[in-house]
């Protein structure tokens, strides 16, 4: 999947394979420690062992088979995430002890995690390989993106690498291919969601890489664009130009914006209370009008039967911090994002390429492609 990024410099050379020393995820919680209350909230560390797997050790455990989550956290890798359960089972992780799982704290809390319940993400990254010129280069891009921010593309961890993965998806999102697992059946249909709105985001990168370089008059008939409203997105300081019909999230209300006047939005976007977002196909979903509804729509699927939502299309990672060991050529880089976003996308913005082959599918003895029978294979946006 080929994915357009903001930043215009030459791809820049490393390597980098998830791994326990390499790739270090800890969920940032949404839920501040308890003294009291019906649910135990676990804060757990895992290694190389998917969130399903952890959760299935410790239903063995318990025999208590509800446990919730806020998000599935990578397998190749050391993360830290919250579970929760009734407070009843506290009793039985007295004595646990996993060569894969350590529990770091728990405690009492009123409410039980659900699907989404966490802030976001902070994550600590290994890049091999890195000679000195391409770490100054890595350097430059960063400071670019803390000012700028970066497009929130699905990463390929969201996708199965089966060449007929595409088609698959669609038919379980059009429900006219029903998998046996439910949460497979789920994950495919996301993954259908996610290939339509990658192509959408890829295609309104490419309108604003445009705006810098085309000729206006060709920019105008190319995207349907008045000479006014191409004169106000170039006023807009963002990288990532707002369109008439465009929709917002308003970050501290959660209320969706509808632009009517880009003037109007034109400050809040730029001290980042306003954020774009796109579709994530399905019903009951605010669509986009006028421009950003012309380009939405080429990427739209009203045979989708799940519920539709719209998710924001540029992030801005923060607490970046980075260091350069020229001994080992190694780049470590350290960063925290919002929930939904992926760290392999944001080295895909600094080395202004994809990066999938970073993942590997189990193997079969049928095949070395990716397997649909195995939820695990697949990873949440969480």
């Amino acid at each position: 999947m080929k994915r357009k990024y903001i930043q215009n410099h030459n791809p820049v050379t490393f390597s980098f394979k998830p791994t326990r020393e390499d790739f270090i995820v800890d969920e940032i919680p949404l839920y501040e420690e308890g003294k009291r209350g019906n649910y135990l909230h676990l804060h757990i560390k895992k290694t190389d062992m998917s969130t399903m797997e952890m959760i299935a050790v410790l239903e063995e455990q318990t025999k208590f088979h509800n446990i919730s989550y806020a998000g599935l956290k990578d397998k190749y890798a050391t993360t830290t995430q919250y579970i929760s359960m009734p407070a009843s089972y506290e009793k039985y992780f007295a004595k646990f002890k996993h060569p894969q799982i350590e529990i770091l704290d728990s405690f009492l809390h009123k409410e039980k995690l659900n699907i989404g319940d966490l802030k976001g993400n902070r994550f600590k990254i290994r890049l091999h390989d890195v000679t000195p010129k391409s770490a100054e280069k890595l350097d430059e891009v960063l400071q670019e993106i803390v000012r700028q921010g970066m497009p929130n593309y699905f990463g390929y961890q969201r996708f199965g690498q089966d060449e007929d993965h595409f088609e698959k998806s669609k038919e379980a999102a059009h429900g006219s291919k029903v998998f046996r697992d439910r949460r497979l059946n789920k994950l495919m249909t996301n993954a259908y969601q996610s290939y339509l709105f990658n192509d959408w985001l890829d295609e309104r990168v490419r309108l604003c890489r445009d705006l810098d370089y085309m000729d206006l008059d060709l920019f105008e008939k190319k995207w349907g664009l008045s000479t006014e409203e191409v004169k106000q997105l170039q006023g807009q300081s963002s990288i990532f130009k707002v369109l008439p019909g465009e929709i917002m999230l308003d970050v501290q209300s959660g209320k969706w914006v509808n632009v009517t006047d880009l003037q109007s939005v034109k400050k809040p976007y730029k001290e980042r209370k306003l954020q774009p977002t796109g579709l994530l196909v399905g019903n009951k979903v605010w669509r986009s009008r006028g421009a950003a509804g012309a380009i939405e729509a080429r990427h739209d699927d009203d045979e989708v039967t799940m519920a539709g939502e719209r998710r924001v299309a540029w992030v801005y990672p923060k607490e970046i911090k980075s260091k350069y060991l020229k001994k080992e050529s190694v780049y470590e880089l350290s960063f925290a994002l919002p929930k939904g976003s992926y760290a392999t996308v944001l080295l895909e913005n600094l080395a202004n390429r994809d990066i999938e082959g970073v993942h590997e599918p189990k193997k079969t003895k049928k095949s070395a492609s990716f397997r649909f029978d195995d939820p695990d294979d697949y990873d949440d946006e969480y």
